[in-house]
Parts: structure tokens; sequence; C-alpha cells
């Protein structure tokens, strides 16, 4: 069995107030505390017309509204090697229609 040592969340993260920020982040934090061998970052949604002074967990921020972005993260996550990429969803956080930005980011 192979042992995870990349792991990414996406989602929102502090410092955006809201809950799946605080989520996010709260389950990051615990998951790099859990093992010495476990790397994690997080690829943070921005919503429109907002700027957020990110930790530096944050490995990239992503503008919901630029598709662009979300191919871009696609890219780092895939160079950086991730093992796993953890989506924290909720109605809204995600550009296009209906979130389906987030679809060019997964795939």
């Amino acid at each position: 069995m192979n042992h995870l040592t990349n792991i990414a969340f996406i989602g929102n993260s502090l410092s955006r107030r809201c809950g799946i920020a605080t989520f996010t982040t709260d389950l990051q934090q615990a998951v790099s505390k859990s093992s010495a061998h476990v790397a994690t970052a997080i690829v943070a949604m921005t919503d429109h017309g907002h700027v957020y002074d990110y930790p530096p967990e944050v490995r990239l921020a992503i503008a919901d509204d630029n598709r662009d972005d979300y191919i871009r993260a696609g890219d780092v996550l895939n160079v950086g090697n991730f093992d796993v990429a953890c989506q924290q969803h909720e109605f809204g956080i995600f550009g296009g229609e209906d979130g389906d930005h987030i679809v060019a980011l997964l795939s």
C-alpha cells in the first residue's frame, strides 16, 4: 500500500470568513499535524471583487469567475505530484454555470 505524501485541499480558506473556509483550513491543519510524512496545501477560491490575506498554506488562489485560473491550478497540482485533491463544496463557491468551472481543474 502506498502512503500519501501530498494532499491538496480545494475550497475557501481563511482569511475569507465563511464556514467552508474555516472547515477547509481546520482540515488542512489537522492533516498536516497528523504525520511528518504528509505535505499539504490549499487551493483557495477567491470570490469576485475580493482580496484576502491568505496564510502560507494557500499554494494559490483562484478567482472564482476566471476559468483559466482553474486550468492553471490543475496544472500546478499535477506538477506538484499531489496524491489527493480533497474538494470542499458548497453552492456558489465555484464559478461558471452551476459551478462547472471546477471541472476544468479536476479534469
